[in-house]
């Protein structure tokens, strides 16, 4: 159908696609930079139970913190802090720090170390508990269990 006197009106598709394609691409790098910032993660998603909440000490409620000494020997690369049965750290130093999950269980493997020595959880955050209140653990040459983490 033909109006008199008017032009008429071409769409370039190609071209709309095309900056529909840009925009969207933007858009979508974007929140994904914005995910990365704790701040706006918290504002853009809902997911509080999956990824935790943070409380006022920094910790969050799906993690936890457990503070581990190193007594009766020299801190070594060779013990190593095995969480789920994956090495997750060594003692570099006589303490350490290590961030734990729910559900996870500590052990000590001092299978390369052949003098005794004792590992003690020196400080827990508040929001965890170790199965059976595991305080220290005898390591003689073996892998040995600290405990089961439990968030609560």
């Amino acid at each position: 159908m033909r109006f008199p006197g008017r032009k008429p009106i071409y769409i370039n598709l190609s071209r709309m696609f095309k900056i529909t394609v840009y925009i969207l691409t933007a858009l979508l790098l974007t929140a994904q930079l914005a995910l990365t910032i704790p701040g706006a993660r918290t504002v853009l998603t809902f997911v509080d139970r999956l990824e935790g909440v943070g409380d006022s000490s920094g910790v969050t409620t799906a993690l936890g913190e457990i503070k581990l000494t190193l007594d009766g020997i020299e801190p070594s690369s060779s013990i190593d802090v095995l969480q789920n049965g994956r090495s997750v750290m060594f003692f570099y130093d006589r303490e350490i720090s290590l961030t734990v999950s729910d559900n996870s269980v500590i052990e000590i493997d001092g299978t390369s170390i052949n003098t005794p020595f004792t590992v003690r959880v020196s400080k827990l955050s508040d929001n965890i508990k170790i199965e059976n209140d595991a305080v220290s653990v005898e390591v003689n040459s073996n892998i040995s269990i600290l405990g089961r983490i439990f968030i609560k």
